[in-house]
């Protein structure tokens, strides 16, 4: 009931002022759930919009990185199908488009989407792993790949160009993966495309001209959609810069790191649907540290002025207190985070 009332003041804050004074205990509800149902945000609950905000930076950095790459080398953009289903409507018609690239088209599309299947089954038979489950095989024949091409460029050059032309099958369903992840997954956002942020964007700036109110979401999603604007831009700014560096040798070794860091994204974002052990190993293990090293100078400190073992043992028992109290307020920062997840997912 006193959830509820919460509920309700907040939507009807004048009609039930009266009602929030006259039922006392309403005014004893959590801190957390009053700053849940009201709209503010705690610690927690920024914290995880961050590291949504941060996972969608470095998708899109990648996916900025990546087009400069493919368009230098095979005229294509690799992170995108828009462009290919035009120019295959193009070529049915004959207009300048020899019918082999028809075909070339044709199977990067298929590419990519074979990388979207391969997540939604992955998700499927791995629930909140399925980026990085479906995600490891062809990241490996992406590094293959690139180290293949690198090796000839640099030594034998003898890598015929026929097979040259359809390189990119190679690449195109780690980002199928990408785009299915990113846009079915917990960012709900697509991170391979900025169309849509423009016109988040251009929502804004009207509402600011006019003053109009914005509200907490419109606010996370204004926010989300001018990093991923700029973190595709500083990729494609990366990209070329580091092209013109390489570029007497050739492109060819550009996305080695890439892919290992791609996985490390995958890795992440199903840290975001569900946190990963080894996170939760790290931190146990911080804490630990962090709370010995805090008793260890407490009792060193009592002993340096001589206050004897009873005070070193009062200090000792404060410290292992101080250590629960701290475990305890990071246990109920978790509870709120949880809670929120599962907020979210409702």
């Amino acid at each position: 009931p006193e959830t509820l009332l919460w509920r309700l003041s907040c939507v009807l804050p004048q009609g039930f002022k009266s009602l929030n004074s006259t039922h006392s205990e309403v005014t004893r509800t959590p801190a957390s759930s009053r700053r849940r149902f009201c709209g503010a945000m705690s610690a927690p609950e920024k914290w995880t919009e961050v590291k949504h905000r941060l996972v969608a930076c470095m998708f899109s950095f990648i996916c900025g990185y990546v087009d400069v790459v493919s368009v230098t080398r095979w005229k294509c953009f690799a992170t995108m199908m828009t462009g290919k289903l035009v120019f295959i409507g193009r070529a049915w018609i004959g207009q300048d488009i020899h019918n082999s690239m028809t075909k070339f088209y044709f199977a990067v599309i298929f590419a990519f989407f074979v990388g979207v299947v391969s997540y939604c089954y992955a998700e499927h038979r791995w629930p909140d792993r399925g980026a990085s489950m479906a995600a490891a095989p062809f990241i490996a024949i992406w590094l293959v790949m690139e180290a293949v091409l690198f090796y000839d460029a640099t030594i034998n050059q003898i890598f015929p160009m026929e097979l040259y032309h359809w390189t990119p099958l190679a690449f195109a369903p780690a980002f199928g993966v990408l785009s299915g992840a990113s846009a079915g997954g917990r960012l709900a956002t697509p991170t391979n495309l900025v169309t849509g942020h423009l016109v988040t964007i251009s929502s804004a700036i009207v509402k600011a001209c006019t003053k109009q109110k914005w509200g907490h979401a419109f606010k996370i999603k204004t926010a989300m959609s001018g990093s991923i604007l700029a973190s595709t831009f500083a990729g494609a700014l990366t990209g070329a810069g580091v092209l013109k560096c390489m570029f007497d040798d050739g492109t060819h070794g550009a996305l080695l790191p890439i892919g290992p860091l791609l996985m490390v994204c995958f890795w992440l974002n199903d840290h975001l649907a569900k946190p990963r052990s080894l996170l939760k190993k790290m931190k146990k293990l911080r804490k630990q540290i962090k709370g010995g090293g805090e008793a260890r100078d407490s009792a060193t400190s009592a002993h340096a002025h001589g206050m004897g073992l009873a005070v070193e043992r009062h200090v000792s028992i404060d410290g292992s207190t101080d250590l629960a109290e701290d475990s305890s307020e990071e246990e109920e920062e978790e509870d709120q985070e949880q809670h929120w997840e599962q907020d979210q997912e409702k």
